[in-house]
């Protein structure tokens, strides 16, 4: 697969200077920095093919008591056009003036030593516009307006849409950060995906896809991505790759998103056991929600479906037998058991998976098994391994489709994950002031239109660590996201086979895998890296905290390489903790295993919390997250504890900058790959001198970030270790 659009530059810079500021020379004194407020980012689209138009909009508030000038740089999207721009106060109006690239980089280059700030360099582009306004008024708002028109590019039949919108460094609050995007619907349009956290995604059936992002309070975002497909096909698939270094293995998310097509019918006959925890563990609203869930639930089942209920606490019974056809009057007795039930006595979970799993019939039709519980179990087998291999056992081939709900705090999320993972389904955990009933309807709502059940998917190209190993049944308004690896990149074909509605389908992809980098690409080994994370953290739980040193070692180097830390790899931020010390950090990581489970115990939801964000294969059509994951509570009382014992005075956390990972180690922001040799050789550039500026040209846009740091950045180009040292305040003064 080609790469997808690269575009100029990084994102726009907003600086405040004196008028005469970009054509006389750098003046002997510094000048003073203006605070200003950036009140608002905004982006909307409006996407008809492969054309987009973009109006990039800004909110500027000068809280000062006498006007002041906005010297204003921003990039060109490659191959774009500028069609307007406009400043305006609610009476005033100026227009810009655009530079090519070699008279912008001068232009920015006079600024930013005038300024002596670094960081903006971050934001600069190649083809570049740049607008000089006066005044912005004390205490007063300007909005400025940025149109684009610019062709989206498209490959093997993914489009990508790329675009900078983040804000300046330099202002004196985080802005409001709003999106709003519409793709014109047309057959084929599917798939649609973006990495960026908090997206909300709507797309009914033949109409406009409409994408929004609304942030408040929170870190700035350098750019807006999003990618989908229009080509027609009953389950949309693409694929997208990145391949870090050609002596390294690359990275595929492979997408699938199915639709229906004109009176196309999906709905087949399935057969659903649901299984109600009564224990008295669940007595009081726990228990009513759950009823109350159940019910909704029977009272949609399609009349072709084939059903029973099963209830236990320590022992087990059902309301019938064996399973039963949906009809009127089985609808309205199911409904009355579920009202006569009461919540007391023990928890056994065995039995209970045991008389579910014997009740289902055609192992070739849809089979799913609805899990509802809250606790532990308590009595029979309550070891978490021999359960989950009863489980398995009593469920050859996986011909069932396990689902959990957990409610509480005290629920056992591992054994549920476990359950609900080795069976090919997912789990939904709710806080007890959280609606079950929502929860379970949802689900429900997709369960009812099952798009492909028991999928495969192979490639014609070699690709390996497949994550999930065994495909989640796929339903209507579920995206499928696959994390996997490849050795070598290409063109290959990847082939989705499965059941649709009554008949086995298969749907061919014709793709081609990168071979190198893909600038924007980073973010899918980010996500691998977490997924691959999230299986540990399941094995190292179901190990008792006493994994081996195989999989401490992995834990070690996926947190390490990507900077995603983990309950059992907090110690990896601490100053002490060498990065190239394997042996060391292996030997804290297993330590910490036992700081961790004191801590929070088998019972906390953050820690499923954590497994679930990084485990997720199949979700509502969404974003999924691009960064390293976030610190829960979890992590944060383990990591607390283990600074106290260490002694140490704190940490930074690590960073990602331009895909690669950063720890702040001896006063400075370390590469993650680099040995001790290339710390050692690290050849020293001061930010603003002359060999600074050749170093900024020589570096790829996106990189450019590393050299605009607060404290020394060591990282390594081309085969060479560089220091970025940081003016001191007596310089930036002189």
């Amino acid at each position: 697969m080609r790469p997808f659009l690269i575009l100029c530059g990084l994102v726009f810079s907003l600086i405040f200077t004196p008028a005469a500021l970009a054509t006389a020379p750098p003046p002997p004194r510094p000048v003073p920095r203006v605070i200003f407020e950036l009140e608002k980012i905004g982006l909307n689209v409006v996407i008809d093919g492969q054309k987009a138009s973009c109006t990039l909009k800004y909110v500027l508030y000068n809280p000062g008591s006498s006007p002041i000038e906005v010297d204003f740089l921003a990039p060109l999207p490659e191959g774009g056009t500028l069609t307007g721009v406009t400043l305006f106060d609610g009476k005033n109006e100026m227009a810009g003036n655009v530079y090519g690239k070699a008279e912008a980089w001068e232009v920015y280059q006079k600024i930013v030593s005038s300024l002596r700030d670094p960081a903006l360099l971050e934001y600069a582009g190649r083809d570049t516009y740049r607008a000089r306004v006066f005044p912005v008024p004390a205490k007063g708002r300007q909005t400025l307006e940025l149109n684009f028109d610019y062709l989206v590019p498209k490959s093997d039949g993914q489009i990508g849409f790329n675009f900078p919108m983040a804000g300046p460094m330099t202002a004196g609050r985080t802005p409001v950060q709003e999106v709003h995007a519409v793709i014109r619907g047309k057959e084929g349009l599917s798939n649609i995906y973006s990495p960026l956290a908090g997206v909300k995604i709507d797309h009914p059936a033949g109409g406009d896809a409409v994408i929004t992002f609304d942030m408040k309070d929170a870190p700035v975002i350098k750019g807006f991505s999003l990618y989908y497909q229009d080509e027609t096909s009953s389950v949309g698939g693409m694929v997208l790759s990145h391949k870090p270094d050609k002596n390294e293995d690359g990275f595929f998310l492979f997408l699938a998103d199915p639709s229906l097509s004109a009176g196309e019918q999906l709905e087949a006959a399935k057969n659903v056991v649901f299984v109600l925890d009564k224990s008295g563990s669940m007595s009081g609203r726990k228990f009513k929600q759950a009823c109350d869930a159940l019910k909704f639930v029977l009272e949609r089942l399609d009349e072709r479906d084939n059903f029973n209920l099963v209830d236990y606490n320590g022992n087990v019974s059902s309301w019938q037998p064996e399973m039963a056809g949906m009809n009127q009057e089985n609808r309205q007795s199911a409904m009355r058991y579920v009202d006569n039930l009461r919540s007391q006595g023990n928890t056994n979970i065995e039995e209970a998976l045991k008389t579910s799993f014997a009740m289902m019939g055609d192992p070739t039709a849809p089979n799913y098994l609805v899990f509802l519980t809250d606790g532990q179990p308590t009595v029979g087998e309550t070891n978490e391994m021999k359960l989950a291999k009863i489980a398995e056992g009593a469920n050859p081939k996986n011909a069932v489709r396990l689902f959990s709900f957990g409610v509480g705090f005290d629920v056992n999320a591992r054994l549920l994950d476990r359950l609900s993972g080795q069976a090919g389904g997912t789990s939904v955990f709710v806080k007890p002031d959280e609606n079950l009933e929502s929860a379970v309807s949802s689900f429900f709502s997709r369960l009812t239109t099952p798009a492909l059940t028991r999928p495969t998917l192979k490639s014609g190209r070699a690709i390996n660590r497949v994550i999930p190993e065994e495909l989640p049944d796929l339903f209507l308004g579920q995206q499928l996201v696959v994390a996997g690896r490849y050795p070598k990149g290409g063109e290959t074909t990847f082939t989705l086979k499965g059941r649709r509605g009554e008949k086995e389908e298969e749907f061919a992809y014709q793709v081609t895998l990168a071979d190198n980098a893909t600038p924007d690409g980073s973010f899918i080994s980010q996500i691998w890296a977490q997924r691959r994370i999230g299986e540990l953290i399941d094995e190292i739980d179901l190990a008792g905290g006493k994994p081996s040193q195989e999989l401490v070692d992995e834990m070690v180097e996926l947190s390490k390489t990507y900077g995603i830390l983990t309950p059992y790899t907090s110690f990896l931020a601490l100053e002490e903790q060498a990065l190239t010390d394997r042996s060391a950090l292996s030997a804290v990581a297993a330590d910490n295993l036992s700081i961790v489970r004191e801590t929070v115990g088998s019972s906390a939801n953050t820690q499923r919390s954590k497994k679930a964000e990084m485990k997720a294969v199949a979700a509502p059509k969404a974003s999924m997250p691009a960064q390293a994951v976030q610190m829960e509570a979890m992590e944060m009382a383990a990591m607390d504890k283990e600074v106290a014992r260490q002694g140490a005075g704190g940490f930074n956390l690590p960073k990602q900058l331009a895909g690669q990972t950063f720890f702040f180690k001896n006063g400075q922001w370390q590469s993650s790959d680099l040995s001790e040799k290339d710390i050692e050789t690290a050849k020293p550039i001061k930010q603003l001198s002359e060999e600074y500026f050749k170093l900024a040209r020589k570096l790829k846009p996106e990189d450019m970030v590393w050299l605009t740091q607060k404290e020394p950045v060591i990282f390594k180009h081309e085969g060479v270790s560089y220091l970025i040292e940081p003016e001191s305040e007596n310089e930036a003064q002189g």
